[in-house]
């Protein structure tokens, strides 16, 4: 039988790598569930803003996303629509979404003060600037044009 060596120990993992581990995954979690009570609401109720009959039949069928949106919902709706119906599954659905999203916001400025606790100043400066990317881009002042 082989021996195992109980002398030599596990590196420590950097606390930035589990500060955002931790944020991203719990973030993530309530997130999914969130979205998962906002299916079943579109599923089973018809608190829905768009119809959901219209919404399975049209992905089944096959159909673009515009074209989806516009039969059954009227339109494309911009930005962050779903904070207005929040009574609906469709916008609890989106909410959940929104902040499984989120994670990596949240998660990228906390592991940067986690890297400027640790002095390791050059991966702060480029964790900051990501955090501030990603920022601008979860608010829409930045997009990809779409």
């Amino acid at each position: 039988m082989r021996e195992i060596d109980k002398t030599t120990s596990k590196p420590k993992p950097p606390l930035a790598g589990v500060v955002y581990g931790e944020i991203a995954y719990w973030v993530v979690l309530i997130g999914t569930i969130i979205s998962l009570i906002g299916v079943m609401m579109i599923l089973t109720t018809d608190s829905n803003y768009i119809d959901s009959n219209c919404l399975l039949s049209g992905l089944w069928g096959k159909e673009k996303p515009s074209e989806i949106w516009e039969k059954c919902a009227g339109g494309h709706p911009e930005g962050h629509w779903y904070l207005s119906r929040l009574s609906t599954g469709d916008g609890i659905a989106m909410l959940g979404i929104a902040l499984s999203c989120l994670a990596a916001v949240i998660g990228v400025w906390a592991s940067s003060f986690a890297m400027l606790r640790d002095k390791e100043i050059l991966f702060f400066i480029f964790a900051l600037v990501t955090a501030i990317i990603l920022t601008a881009s979860a608010t829409g002042i930045i997009n990809a044009g779409h």
